[in-house]
């Protein structure tokens, strides 16, 4: 990236809403391809999402990181909030997102950058994009 956060937090690529200027007036959304996850033991295990994000986005607007599940072969259910973000966060932080209730599942992971209107800024990043089980 040129802008935002000028360097991807590991190596040279990552996604952003844009990644030489600001975030246009409009909606954006990043899915990923479908994702089988591994069945976990609930009992003493964890399914966590992680990743890498900077962000700096004006008042109105709002990121979301979504989930869905396949209900049958090529059929989605309706995206799930996991998590939202606002504002600006200045430097790079990594999330870490419990998604042990969709162990053994197909999902897909969303980033959806919605737009409230008004002028816009250097948008949202991410990098480096993880799914680990944990063991306790």
């Amino acid at each position: 990236p040129s802008t935002g956060p000028g360097a991807c937090n590991g190596g040279t690529q990552c996604a952003a809403t844009v990644l030489d200027g600001n975030y246009p007036g409009n909606d954006s959304y990043l899915r990923s391809p479908s994702i089988l996850l591994p069945t976990i033991n609930l009992g003493n295990q964890l399914l966590h999402l992680r990743f890498w994000h900077w962000f700096s986005i004006q008042g109105n607007d709002n990121m979301r990181l979504e989930i869905r599940t396949e209900a049958s072969p090529g059929v989605w259910n309706a995206w799930q909030v996991l998590d939202t973000y606002t504002g600006s966060s200045s430097i790079w932080s990594q999330p870490l997102v419990d998604i042990s209730s969709f162990s053994g599942q197909k999902v897909q992971i969303g980033f959806f950058m919605n737009y409230g209107g008004g002028t816009t800024a250097p948008g949202w990043y991410a990098d480096d994009v993880t799914i680990d089980i944990f063991n306790f």
